[in-house]
């Protein structure tokens, strides 16, 4: 078997669900879930049950991750517009890595909705980390001008339609600053999709038709789009079953295969992966380096998504039984090898008791 290293990669957006829904996720089994698909740095969103929207909140969920987390986290500070006064506080945080704003319909309470306070969010947030968006439809110009007005570094997450990526791509002519990121299952995934997996194919934003997801896959390949982020958001079985189901799917144990599917079909090259998985991300969000840290792989090796089940609690993927490449068969993380013949080691050193 033939293996190519590759740095660890980083997924820059993820909901490792702890604190208030460990049923779902928590950070011992959401790391495993990133070790096992080759990230060794996973970016922690703030819309938990009791959301990340305090200095105090934030030091509760840093605690936690440290205390049982395989890989490096990061986390991005919360806002419903009234913790404004803690924005100078939160940016000087160096496990912050940018503010999440949700200004379209989302899991969790911190959905801002009304112009003024939007403003006043991107007006406070004083700093060189970014400001990562879920926005679409009118939110999308509005968040981009206000960006440009306060002078603003802006991130538009899990961009899905093909007319956000033609507005990004005309803005980033414009002027630098602005990022956006794709997650893998709308590059893979159509809303005729969910005929057959109903609610494991409910996420937001929805999932788009064919012509969105070529649109996707053009904005990947010409720059437009700068990362991919799985937006790992697992929820269990039963919740998924229900009418409606919460909103989300998990990602992180197949988004690097996936991508290696499209190198294998020459839709994008290795070279690539890297950029979108590593490069990108590590310079967007200025994550710190990680010294000792790579994964092996076969890019041509296949693997079946759940054939020997999964380190994600939740214990399902939207494309369980599909063939995916790349295995990951080795993760060494700061010098202690985590993954070994493309099996977690049983004793895993806690990085944070080094």
């Amino acid at each position: 078997m033939s293996l190519t290293r590759f740095p660890g990669f980083i997924d820059a957006h993820a909901h490792l669900r702890e604190p208030g829904a460990e049923h779902k996720e928590d950070f011992a089994t959401g790391t495993r879930a990133a070790l096992k698909g080759g990230f060794t740095f996973v970016g922690d969103m703030p819309n938990n049950p009791r959301p990340t929207v305090s200095l105090e909140r934030l030091e509760e969920k840093i605690a936690l991750a440290d205390a049982k987390a395989l890989c490096d986290v990061g986390f991005y500070y919360g806002t419903d517009g009234t913790n404004t006064g803690t924005f100078a506080m939160a940016t000087m945080h160096p496990r912050v890595l940018g503010l999440k704003l949700y200004c379209n319909a989302t899991t969790g309470t911190l959905l801002v909705e009304s112009e003024r306070v939007i403003e006043t969010i991107v007006a406070s947030w004083e700093t060189e980390k970014p400001i990562l968006v879920h926005a679409e439809g009118n939110q999308l110009p509005l968040v981009l001008e206000l960006a440009k007005h306060y002078k603003r570094i802006l991130h538009v997450c899990h961009v899905a339609r093909a007319s956000e990526v033609e507005i990004i791509r005309r803005e980033k002519t414009k002027r630098s600053g602005i990022s956006a990121g794709v997650c893998p299952h709308h590059l893979f995934l159509t809303a005729k999709d969910r005929d057959t997996l109903k609610g494991y194919a409910i996420m937001q934003p929805l999932l788009g038709d064919k012509r969105d997801q070529e649109a996707l896959w053009e904005g990947l390949c010409d720059h437009t789009i700068d990362v991919v982020e799985t937006d790992h958001a697992p929820h269990t079985r039963e919740e998924k079953e229900q009418d409606p189901p919460p909103f989300g799917v998990p990602g992180l144990e197949t988004a690097a295969g996936l991508l290696f599917c499209a190198v294998v079909d020459k839709r994008i090259e290795e070279k690539d992966v890297v950029r979108l998985l590593y490069e990108n991300p590590k310079k967007i969000f200025h994550i710190p380096p990680q010294p000792n840290t790579f994964i092996e792989l076969d890019p041509e090796k296949p693997f079946v998504v759940g054939q020997h089940g999964y380190e994600t609690k939740c214990g399902w993927s939207p494309f369980e039984g599909w063939e995916l490449y790349g295995k990951v068969e080795r993760v060494v993380f700061k010098g202690n090898a985590v993954l070994e013949e493309g099996r977690l080691l049983n004793k895993i050193p806690n990085p944070n008791d080094q």
